[in-house]
């Protein structure tokens, strides 16, 4: 089971929104934490993408297409066509076609109004998404096996021959930022859980290891926020956010696995499975309502901030699960049965390849409707 996963992925992309809400651009505040949901998502990609690859490797790379491509192409050329028309409306994003054409195909692109970031602002990560999947879908053509150390390998050494390069080059340079370790981090979660977990009845005799667990999950989250608000402790991104990262989704799926203490939350769980969309389209459902509705934030008293803060995370987030819902799920279900090698038997698992935050996770695992 892995729904403490997709609790964790709605937890990520809630804590990205917020920061959104109240950074600079936003809302101005003094506490403006939440980028560190990125961390979160690598490292979990990084398990997910070793689960799914170690349960079922036939068709990987179409399957992360069909999961990635088409809300992301469809969002970025929506966004180019709105800045075409409209060009003085984003302050980031210009109608240009070599950005849009980099932008679609996952190529990391340097411009003097942007900076590194695609026509799709939060696209930057998917970048390093599609780099990580491209490199496990190599590792499982030569070893199926070993795909996921020999990837982290791969990983590794392409850091250090662009860095022995000592290249000027952006593009190239951004795959050798040391974030990308996260989604070793993940790799290595997974790991770490597979071998705790073969001593099952053993390691879980007792609430002393609930405890510790329970422990590790919440200091996880503190020194991720702290850690955030602090600058880092002075450590790198990936020492100051992607070990708590790991540890935080370490332990929430062992609490899952030997205990069975989940978040069973039919809510918490469509967020989760709408991830993806919150964390793409929320800057500009924020941006939108704070740059038309609310002109001058900083002449709002402290519990209207605070109603504005819960309004624009629940605004974002029911925009995010309407696509989901409506679009991204039918579309993505439309493309499996076209594209894919039928694996579904029965409704159950029909409802879990309509989850791809779960892929890979067994039928029994997925929250029932409730009877009426």
């Amino acid at each position: 089971m892995l729904l403490n996963l997709n609790t964790l992925r709605a937890f990520a992309a809630l804590c990205v929104v917020y920061y959104h809400i109240t950074s600079d651009a936003g809302l101005n505040l003094p506490v403006n934490v939440g980028t560190r949901g990125v961390d979160v998502f690598f490292v979990i990609s990084g398990f997910i993408i070793t689960y799914v690859g170690a349960k079922n490797p036939e068709q990987f790379f179409a399957r992360r297409l069909i999961r990635i491509v088409p809300f992301y192409w469809s969002a970025t050329i929506f966004v180019f066509c709105i800045a075409l028309v409209f060009p003085t409306l984003f302050h980031n994003t210009r109608a240009d076609f070599t950005q849009l054409v980099c932008s679609l195909f996952f190529i990391p692109r340097e411009t003097d109004y942007a900076g590194m970031f695609p026509t799709l602002i939060l696209g930057w990560s998917l970048n390093y998404e599609m780099y990580f999947y491209v490199l496990f879908a190599l590792s499982l053509w030569i070893w199926q096996k070993g795909a996921p150390i020999l990837c982290s390998l791969l990983i590794a050494a392409i850091l250090v021959l662009i860095k022995l390069a000592d290249t000027s080059n952006p593009s190239i340079n951004f795959y050798a930022r040391p974030i990308v370790f996260e989604f070793v981090f993940g790799v290595v979660a997974y790991y770490l859980v597979s071998w705790i977990c073969r001593d099952r009845e053993g390691v879980a005799n007792g609430r002393a290891g609930l405890w510790v667990l329970a422990f590790i999950l919440v200091a996880s989250i503190a020194v991720l926020g702290v850690g955030e608000y602090l600058h880092g402790f002075g450590f790198s991104r990936e020492v100051s956010a992607g070990i708590p990262a790991f540890f935080l989704v370490a332990s929430a799926i062992l609490i899952e696995r030997l205990y069975g203490i989940v978040i069973n939350n039919r809510l918490v769980f469509l967020i989760g499975e709408s991830s993806y969309i919150l964390y793409l389209v929320h800057p500009y459902v924020v941006y939108g309502v704070l740059r038309t509705l609310v002109r001058h934030p900083e002449n709002l008293s402290a519990p209207a901030i605070a109603a504005l803060i819960v309004l624009l995370l629940a605004l974002a987030t029911a925009v995010a699960v309407l696509i989901h819902l409506f679009f991204e799920r039918p579309f993505m279900d439309f493309l499996r049965r076209r594209l894919l090698k039928p694996r579904v038997k029965d409704r159950g698992d029909a409802l879990l390849h309509s989850t791809p935050a779960l892929e890979g996770m067994p039928a029994s695992a997925v929250p029932r409707r409730p009877e009426p």
